[in-house]
């Protein structure tokens, strides 16, 4: 019987995630992520949300931010946001120069950093920031980067925003050697690298607003037969196998309780 472990990203993995707005993917990626740090509860999640999209439960405060305090006020004027359980807001203006930006974050089993603007101009920093992240040595601990609108980064020609530093696609290069995976989020795949689709290990498939979209993944190995599923949270999953080729896709529902529906936004 197939459970949601079975689609559940390994450590290192480059997983991507497509689908149109309100198509359910990024309530995927959080309960992803949140399956993984029940699971491995070491790694070192940062996630890049310039939506913004979810809200985190404390923030970082205090003497190189040593400190958490319930970040609730943070989104007083926030219509509606999944609240993500140990995560910790982490201020874009961390000092990048220190030795070690990140010792105080990354302590508590569980924990999810979180970069969050919805200025386009802090793309740059969390780049920044993410780019010292994937140089820092954590030993053993797994890293992992998860981008919630990927196509921020991005321009219409697949350039990232930010020149000589394409940390999200340095990231899935280099990453599987240096235990770094890639959750990685977007509308569609026209704009994002085509070395970033075909440097995937596992897929997950919404609804496509344009199906000329398909496209784009037929460079990946997905079947050009195949049809881009329909409805609401309902996905295909693929997994590049060994050997390069790709897997008979699985056509998922998934299914949330009230509690987490009630905290989604309607737009």
């Amino acid at each position: 019987m197939t459970t949601f472990d079975d689609f559940l990203p390994q450590r290192a993995e480059r997983t991507l995630i497509y689908g149109g707005t309100r198509s359910g993917k990024s309530s995927l990626a959080d309960w992803i992520m949140r399956r993984i740090l029940a699971q491995r509860p070491t790694a070192m999640p940062l996630l890049l949300d310039t939506k913004p999209r979810f809200r985190a439960e404390f923030e970082a405060w205090g003497p190189g931010y040593r400190f958490r305090r319930s970040a609730e006020k943070l989104y007083s004027s926030w219509e509606a946001g999944p609240v993500f359980p140990g995560s910790v807001v982490m201020p874009l203006d961390i000092d990048l120069e220190s030795s070690n930006p990140f010792k105080n974050f990354w302590k508590n089993p569980g924990e999810l950093c979180v970069l969050q603007s919805g200025d386009a101009h802090d793309r740059l920093q969390m780049l920044r920031i993410a780019r010292k992240y994937i140089q820092i040595n954590p030993g053993r601990r797994e890293r992992l980067i998860w981008v919630n609108e990927g196509m921020d980064f991005y321009q219409r020609t697949s350039m990232g925003i930010m020149a000589n530093n394409d940390v999200i696609l340095d990231a899935a290069r280099a990453g599987g050697e240096r235990g770094i995976g890639i959750l990685f989020e977007a509308h569609r795949p026209k704009g994002i690298p085509p070395l970033l689709n075909t440097l995937t290990s596992r897929v997950f498939l919404f609804h496509l607003r344009f199906g000329g979209d398909m496209r784009y993944l037929w460079d990946m190995g997905i079947p050009e037969e195949d049809d881009m599923p329909e409805g609401d949270y309902i996905f295909k999953h693929y997994k590049i196998l060994p050997g390069g080729t790709v897997s008979v896709p699985d056509t998922v529902r998934m299914t949330y309780p009230k509690w987490y529906l009630d905290q989604l936004s309607q737009t």
